[in-house]
C-alpha cells in the first residue's frame, strides 16, 4: 500500500472528516482578523471590503447555485499561497472573463469542508487535505504547484538543547528529566504541517506520535502559542518560522523538511472537476497567470515579499518580517505539478497508515499535467 515506506508501525485512527468537523467549529470562534472572509477581486482593488461569507460557488459546470459569472477561490493567507499573493496585487484575475471571489480561511481541513459543501469552485491548498478532500469524493484535480518542501520545524532552547544532544531520543530523554511529553503545536489536523509533523516522527524518527502532545490551531494562535512558551516547539511553515525567530530568540529552526521529505510538495492550485471538465479554457488561463506569478517570485522575491504583506496585511505580516521568510529554505516555489507527483502520492499512502482515508489514490485520480504543459515554456 505505501510507495516505498517503512515497515508499518500500526495504524493510528485518525478521521480526517470527523476533525475538519471539529476545526470548522474552532475556526467560527476564531478572533483572527483575515479568517474566512469573502472579497471580490474587483471589490478588494475597489477597498469596498468583504461580501458576506458563504456565498454559493459559481454555476460553471457544477458547485451551487449563484452568477455565471463568479468563481469562488477558497485559499488561505499563509506563504505557500505566494502565487495568490502576487496574482492578487498584479490584477491578473482582472484578466478573466469571470468574477474571482476569495474566500480566506484559516486551515485547509475547514477549506476543503466548503469545498465538499460546494461552495467553491477552486482552490489554493494544502496538498494534505487536498489529497483527503480527493480520496472522500471532492471531484477535483492538482493543476499547479506552488512550493517545494515548506515545512520547518521550531523548538525553544530546552528542546533545542535535547535534541542537539540525543537527536531523535530527544523525545524519551525531555519525558524522563522534564516530567512531561514535548509539546508541539502545529496547523490543524489534516492540514500538511500536521501530517508532516506525523510522518517526520513516524518514518523518520521511527517513533509514536505518543512520543509528544500535538496541538492544531489556526496560523495566528499557532504564532502566539510559540511566542508565549506555550510550547516547547512546532511544525510549521513560513513566515511563522520567521516571526517567531524575530520575536522570540529562544524558538528557531532546527530541522527544515529537505532531510525529512526531499521534494516534500506543499500547496496546490486545485480546480474543481466540473470546471476542468466544462471550462478547460479557463483553467488554463489560471494555469498561465498563475505561472506567471511564480517566474515573477523568482525574477523579484523581495516585490514578492511586499505583495504577500500587502494582501496578508502590513499590521499581520510587516514587509521586513515577509522580506526576511521569503529568503527561507521554505520558499522554494515552483509550479510544474509534475515535481510533486511522487511525494504526494506517499503523503496519500500515509493517510491511509493513519486510517484518515481508505482510498488508493494514482497520479491520475489527483493530477491533470496537460494545462500546465500547455502554458509553461520549459518549466521549472
Amino acid at each position: 500500500m505505501y510507495r516505498d515506506r517503512p515497515p508499518d508501525r500500526g495504524r493510528e485512527k485518525y478521521c480526517n472528516l470527523c476533525v475538519i468537523d471539529l476545526y470548522t467549529t474552532q475556526y467560527d470562534r476564531m478572533t483572527d482578523d483575515k479568517a474566512e472572509t469573502a472579497v471580490s477581486r474587483r471589490q478588494y482593488l475597489a477597498g469596498t471590503g468583504a461580501v458576506g461569507v458563504g456565498g454559493l460557488a459559481g454555476c460553471l459546470g457544477g458547485g451551487g447555485g449563484g452568477s455565471a459569472e463568479t468563481l469562488t477561490l477558497g485559499t488561505i493567507n499563509v506563504f505557500p499561497m505566494m502565487q495568490y499573493f502576487v496574482i492578487e496585487q498584479q490584477g491578473w484575475y482582472d484578466e478573466l472573463d469571470v468574477e474571482i471571489e476569495v474566500e480566506t480561511f484559516g486551515g485547509g481541513p475547514p477549506l476543503v469542508q466548503a469545498y465538499q459543501s460546494g461552495t467553491l469552485d477552486l482552490a489554493y491548498v494544502g496538498i494534505s487535505p487536498g489529497l483527503v478532500g480527493l480520496a472522500n469524493g471532492v471531484a477535483s484535480k492538482v493543476v499547479a504547484a506552488n512550493v517545494l518542501e515548506p515545512n520547518v520545524m521550531v523548538a525553544d532552547e530546552t528542546f533545542r538543547g535535547y535534541w542537539d544532544e540525543y537527536g531523535k531520543e530527544a523525545f524519551a530523554q525531555f519525558r524522563e528529566q522534564e516530567g512531561r511529553k514535548p509539546t508541539f503545536a502545529t496547523l490543524p489536523a489534516g492540514s500538511t504541517p500536521d501530517v508532516f509533523l506525523r510522518y517526520w516522527l513516524q518514518e523518520d524518527l521511527g517513533l509514536s506520535t505518543d512520543a509528544v502532545e500535538i496541538v492544531g490551531q489556526s496560523p495566528s494562535a499557532l504564532q502566539s502559542t510559540l511566542l508565549s512558551g506555550n510550547a516547547d516547539g512546532g511544525s510549521v511553515i513560513e513566515p511563522i518560522a520567521t516571526r517567531t525567530a524575530r520575536d522570540d530568540g529562544s524558538i528557531e529552526p532546527f530541522r527544515y523538511a529537505e532531510p525529512i521529505m526531499p521534494g516534500q510538495p506543499g500547496a496546490v492550485l486545485q480546480p474543481r472537476q466540473t470546471l476542468v471538465d466544462d471550462r478547460p479554457g479557463l483553467v488554463e488561463e489560471l494555469v498561465e497567470i498563475h505561472v506567471r506569478a511564480t517566474q515573477s517570485i523568482q525574477d523579484d522575491r523581495l516585490a514578492a515579499a511586499d505583495m504577500a504583506s500587502e494582501v496578508v496585511g502590513t499590521d499581520v505580516l510587516p514587509s521586513a518580517v515577509a522580506r526576511e521568510a521569503i529568503q527561507s529554505p521554505a520558499a522554494t516555489f515552483v509550479s510544474d505539478p509534475r515535481r510533486i507527483v511522487d511525494k504526494s502520492l506517499v503523503y496519500n499512502d500515509f493517510h491511509q497508515q493513519l486510517g484518515s482515508v481508505d482510498t488508493d489514490l494514482t497520479e491520475s485520480d489527483v493530477f491533470d499535467h496537460s494545462f500546465y504543459e500547455g502554458v509553461a515554456d520549459g518549466g521549472e
